[in-house]
């Protein structure tokens, strides 16, 4: 069909999402060391427009809104050197532990995350 198949968005949101946590906190590797997940719970995709192979695309992620062990991010994707998004999304998040239960977020994180949004 020439076009990116709809369940790629999903793997392009978690890329930013892992590239933002990275470059503003520590790798996954590290927290998943320390004995945490950040594990989905929620996740939509809305296609503006499609996206079709060979096109560069521009992936951002951004966090939206987090309480005590849950983490909201919002996505856009657009073509690069295009104005409008193709698509956009957000994804919810829960913090766990090695139980498999919910744990507070890292207080280094929520930091942070705070100090973005005092920013913005």
């Amino acid at each position: 069909m020439g076009l990116l198949y709809h369940v790629h968005y999903l793997e392009l949101f978690e890329w930013a999402r892992s590239d933002w946590v990275r470059n503003c906190y520590r790798p996954y590797k590290e927290l998943e060391d320390d004995g945490l997940t950040l594990v989905a719970v929620e996740a939509t995709v809305r296609y503006h427009r499609p996206a079709y192979y060979d096109d560069l695309l521009l992936v951002t992620a951004r966090p939206l809104d987090w309480g005590r062990s849950r983490l909201e991010f919002d996505y856009r994707i657009a073509r690069e050197g295009e104005p409008d998004a193709i698509a956009s999304g957000r994804t919810a998040h829960c913090f766990v532990g090695r139980e498999g239960k919910p744990v507070a977020l890292p207080v280094d994180f929520r930091r942070i995350l705070e100090s973005l949004s005092a920013t913005t």
